[in-house]
């Protein structure tokens, strides 16, 4: 069974290049194969606030989501950087569909915090994998922290 360990905290950088801004979000986590299966538990911060988009719901990381959070933000690191030409050079490198490919880097779009809050676990119960997939995303952060507040309702 495949797994995943976090391994430090989620961090996030902006750039100013010449023709904008690039935003980087780097998710440190390890996949490692268990026989049993692992969850990843944060350890408890005293006097630390719950969670603005799930307050007081219990941290459970979704290994789905969080797999396709880290090839998302690695394809769109290989496209930004140039060590592939395009998407669909990119798909047939993975032997992935471009539609699916298309799809799931929605998710390096994804607003840092909203990002925060999945890495820890602390999504919405219907935000998964599935939902990024079959719903368009806003690029504008503050209406994806609508949409996905609208989730936790």
């Amino acid at each position: 069974m495949r797994g995943m360990e976090q391994i430090g905290q989620a961090q996030s950088t902006t750039s100013r290049l010449e023709d904008g801004i690039k935003l980087t979000t780097f998710i440190p986590v390890r996949f490692v194969r268990h026989t049993a299966r692992k969850v990843v538990v944060e350890p408890t911060t005293p006097g630390r606030i719950a969670s603005p988009l799930n307050p007081g719901r219990p941290t459970s990381v979704d290994e789905n989501m969080m797999a396709a959070l880290a090839k998302a933000f690695f394809w769109q690191e290989m496209l930004d950087t140039g060590r592939v030409k395009n998407m669909t050079e990119l798909a047939k490198a993975e032997k992935i569909g471009l539609a699916r490919m298309q799809k799931m880097l929605k998710l390096a779009r994804l607003a840092p915090d909203i990002v925060e809050e999945i890495v820890r676990g602390r999504q919405p119960v219907g935000l998964s994998l599935l939902f990024f997939v079959e719903n368009p995303l806003p690029d504008d952060w503050n209406a994806q922290r609508d949409v996905i507040g609208r989730l936790a309702s």
